[in-house]
């Protein structure tokens, strides 16, 4: 089974530097392959290493070439070439390391991993980029910061934590490294300063497990970066939906400073005490339409302030900023508050069928939920071409209660089923989507709530997903 499948979020457009890419991606998917069938040996594994030092060797030098000839900033090129130095120091210090770590082969398919998806999903597809930009008359300068500007939010804080994570792992090979060449060294002279290397080496075993400790924090913030980026696709609209009821209650507020001004040149007229300009100012006040006029100003002035109100209330709801832990939730208003809140990305796709059964409060963390909801939703108006319905469901059984969100849009084939809870994986152009919305979604119902996230879907016709969330929290069912 493949760990990488080759597709178009590897190739960059250059032929030369795909056939490369498309053999380091085989290599690291053979050795996925060894790895599942038992422990690979070490004449395999110098094999491994010396088709690894000629890809570098000629990789590196086709890319920095390139680079020079297209004149690519220099900003990027001394950023590019610094990895590529990083990556053979890295391949030097794995090989000297070797007989200190447990499972040699599976840290350099760790190590290959992590480089295919920072450096050649990110930097590399950057690079030829510009390249593009340069062959259709752009300066350097304009294609790096065109670049820099262009990447999506998510997208930067995903390649962010994953680059801290290849660095994390190659500091530990280079530690690893200079640990066993000092051991060597010590051996030979006394067996004391062996056991002081082995306490060095305890004391940043527990540095690393420190590290690792930082890197999970910052998958945590990884999941909130990716909220907060789909909040801001939505903040568009729902800015929107505050300027109209703001936008009439300001018109408002203008006619009702004219009627006032008014109002008051009638009541300094009968301060002064002669009929004469008081009729006058009677009839230019025309105060019987006044007194038509002013109450439904009000009140219409009112209603658009109720609904500002509103809103603001169900984005406050949408994001229980308040309510981090779980608590028992009603869902059926999570769900509301959600709907309201991406409503400005539904309207123009899909009518909303709402059929929301009577179930208990869920023991949950709502704004988790809410963002699970608010993925569901905006992806099932993407699916939907032109105008189609979106059905909202919610029902209880047993201990469980479930919620469904179907739409009537292009639907999928069983193979991108297979794959859509996949991180990474989307369907969508590039630069449109992360692919971490369902990856999160499934992380949060299953691994943080013990729920289940069920998929049904016809090419044609559209999708329907269910999700199972335990009344009782995630230990409640057995």
């Amino acid at each position: 089974m493949d760990a990488f499948i080759w597709d178009a979020r590897f190739e960059t457009g250059i032929p030369l530097v795909d056939a490369q890419h498309k053999h380091l991606v085989d290599a690291v998917n053979t050795l996925g392959n060894e790895l599942l069938l038992g422990d690979v040996t070490e004449e395999r594994l110098q094999k491994l290493f010396h088709e690894l030092a000629e890809y570098a060797r000629h990789h590196f030098a086709d890319e920095e070439k390139m680079m020079s000839d297209k004149a690519v900033d220099r900003r990027h090129r001394d950023e590019h070439v610094g990895h590529h130095r990083q990556f053979v120091e890295q391949l030097v210090g794995l090989w000297k390391s070797r007989a200190a770590i447990d499972k040699p082969a599976e840290a350099v398919h760790g190590f290959l991993a992590s480089w295919l998806t920072v450096h050649i999903l990110g930097e590399d597809q950057a690079m030829a980029r510009q390249m593009a930009s340069l062959d259709r008359g752009i300066q350097a300068e304009a294609a790096y910061e065109v670049e820099k500007k262009s990447v999506d939010a998510g997208t930067a804080v995903l390649l962010d934590a994953l680059s801290r994570l290849y660095a994390l792992l190659s500091d530990q090979n280079q530690t690893l490294a200079r640990i066993n060449q000092s051991l060597e060294e010590r051996v030979e002279q006394r067996t004391s300063e062996l056991a002081k290397a082995n306490a060095q080496l305890e004391k940043e075993q527990n540095e690393l497990t420190q590290l690792l400790r930082k890197v999970e924090e910052a998958q945590q913030q990884l999941l909130q970066s990716e909220k907060m980026a789909a909040i801001g696709q939505l903040a568009a609209g729902v800015a929107h939906e505050i300027n109209n009821p703001i936008g009439f209650v300001n018109s408002n507020l203008g006619t009702l400073k004219s009627y006032v001004s008014q109002l008051l040149t009638v009541i300094a007229a009968y301060e002064g005490g002669n009929p004469q300009e008081v009729e006058a100012a009677r009839k230019a006040a025309d105060l019987e339409f006044l007194r038509d006029d002013l109450p439904s100003l009000v009140a219409e002035s009112q209603d658009g302030l109720s609904r500002v109100t509103k809103i603001v209330q169900d984005l406050k709801d949408f994001s229980h900023v308040d309510q981090a832990e779980h608590q028992h939730a009603d869902l059926n208003v999570a769900i509301e508050s959600t709907l309201n809140v991406v409503w400005n990305e539904l309207k123009y796709k899909a009518e909303i069928v709402r059929e929301l059964g009577d179930i208990p409060a869920v023991d949950c963390v709502p704004a988790q939920i809410n963002q699970v909801f608010m993925n569901l939703l905006v992806n099932a108006a993407q699916a939907i071409d032109q105008q189609g319905k979106i059905f909202v469901r919610s029902g209880v059984d047993n201990k469980e209660v479930w919620f469904e969100i179907e739409d009537t849009g292009h639907g999928m084939t069983e193979e991108v089923q297979h794959r859509i809870f996949e991180p990474f994986f989307t369907t969508k152009p590039v630069g449109k989507g992360t692919g971490l919305g369902l990856s999160i979604s499934y992380d949060i119902i299953v691994k943080k709530h013990g729920g289940r996230m069920d998929v049904r879907s016809t090419l044609g016709k559209g999708t329907c997903f269910r999700i199972w969330l335990p009344i009782e929290g995630p230990n409640s069912i057995s």
